[in-house]
């Protein structure tokens, strides 16, 4: 099947747009998880080269649309920060994580995400910050989604939940921003799934605006132990993808 054919299909139409929509309502309200769980859907259709490329557009509108509804609520002074490390992280640290098995790192990740949610991590300074964006930055233009890895580190400064959310929207906005600049630069096409994206960017925005209604009832110390158990379960899955990768209890 070609990627046209494959773009123009109804039936895909209509899971890709109540995937972005679904996608958008639980990012909205936890902050993330949607990201993988769409990655995972384009994984299923699309053609390898362009499910990260695309996913990285589609994110950057759903990410983008809670920064829109949550513009108050960003916790502004660790912004720069974040944004300088994921510069960095797009334009080097993207030639250094190639040199190291990208398992490898994922399965740090994932014992970093547990071990801030479960050991004692405390708030993180600029220099771990820009750092930790660097990595996070690096690794997703490989592997996608990164998200965990960012809201581990928010997660340090215990901001009250609308902060909290807008803050990770607002470096995963920037990072999906400097992903696709990286995926023109290489030369990937973005033409024959414009359709696609604009009707998954619709849906997602949808999503977004009935998610933070929801996030809106949420008791904070709900929502506190709701994200820790939503980081736990996805630092699990990456722990557990990386190790399969890795081989490491194979005979």
């Amino acid at each position: 099947m070609s990627e046209i054919s494959l773009i123009d299909n109804n039936l895909f139409i209509i899971l890709a747009v109540l995937a972005s929509f679904s996608t958008s309502l639980i990012s909205a309200i936890f902050g993330i998880g949607g990201g993988i769980i769409l990655l995972t859907f384009f994984a299923s259709f699309l053609p390898p080269l362009a499910i990260i490329p695309v996913h990285a557009v589609v994110q950057l509108a759903s990410n983008g649309g809670r920064v829109f509804l949550l513009r108050k609520e960003i916790h502004w002074p660790i912004i720069s920060t974040f944004i300088l490390g994921c510069a960095f992280g797009a334009i080097l640290g993207g030639m250094i994580v190639l040199q190291i098995p990208h398992e490898l790192i994922k399965l740090l990740m994932g014992i970093f995400i547990l071990w801030s949610i479960y050991g004692y991590l405390p708030k993180f300074n600029n220099k771990q910050i820009f750092f930790g964006s660097i990595i996070s930055c690096s690794l997703s233009v490989i592997v996608g989604a990164t998200g965990a890895f960012i809201a581990a580190i928010v997660n340090t400064f215990k901001l009250p939940k609308l902060n909290h959310i807008a803050t990770v929207a607002f470096v995963m906005m920037t990072k999906h921003i400097l992903k696709i600049a990286v995926f023109i630069f290489l030369g990937f096409s973005f033409t024959p799934y414009i359709k696609i994206m604009v009707l998954m960017v619709l849906g997602g925005f949808l999503g977004t605006v009935i998610g933070k209604q929801i996030m809106s009832k949420i008791n904070e110390q709900f929502f506190r132990k709701l994200l820790n158990i939503v980081l736990t379960v996805l630092a699990l899955r990456i722990i557990f993808i990386a190790i399969n990768d890795l081989n490491i209890f194979s005979i």
